[in-house]
């Protein structure tokens, strides 16, 4: 039997996307945790975009890690624990139509841009996952009239996502960010 060697350039890569997978997982916490956007019925936050953005950028089920673990981490710091497991699972799910998406993409040779119609037309299972995960949640936990309640208002939390991932991504595509990147 013999032992598989791991050579420095595959040693190097599997640092720097465990770096970045962190910084992505640090992101979301940070922009979920602080960054409010007040609206009429509240506020939403910046996480979810940048959700999309780490499963837009990074390879496979480091994207979800990424999504689970700082959605989860911004729940236990922001003083909700209890939504903590539930988030994890939404967040995880959040990220999977993009990871899915990222591969189609590079397989077809075009995982060059950040924002391509394919990842525009994600935003919406995306959207589907976030409100009905919370409305599954909301309601075991609470009340499924409560979560009822809630539904009308559901969708400013990913739209708002929705609008500022479009605006970094477009950016970060100007400047070549995903090849510069190169995961």
């Amino acid at each position: 039997m013999t032992a598989k060697t791991v050579s420095k350039t595959d040693s190097k890569f599997n640092v720097k996307l465990i770096a970045i997978t962190a910084m992505c997982a640090a992101l979301i916490t940070v922009t979920t945790a602080f960054i409010k956007i007040p609206s009429p019925l509240g506020y939403s936050h910046a996480g979810d975009s940048m959700i999309y953005l780490a499963a837009s950028i990074l390879p496979g089920p480091f994207g979800i890690i990424a999504s689970s673990i700082g959605g989860a981490l911004a729940d236990l710091i922001s003083g909700y624990p209890h939504w903590a497991i539930p988030t994890a699972i939404i967040k995880a799910l959040n990220a999977v139509p993009f990871v899915l998406c990222r591969m189609a993409m590079k397989k077809r040779g075009k995982d060059e841009k950040i924002i391509s119609l394919s990842s525009l037309l994600m935003l919406i299972p995306t959207t589907i996952v976030t409100i009905g995960g919370y409305f599954i949640a909301n309601g075991l936990m609470y009340d499924f009239g409560a979560a009822i309640a809630e539904l009308p208002t559901c969708w400013l939390q990913p739209g708002v996502g929705a609008l500022i991932f479009i605006v970094v991504g477009i950016g970060l595509d100007k400047i070549n960010f995903k090849k510069k990147l190169s995961l």
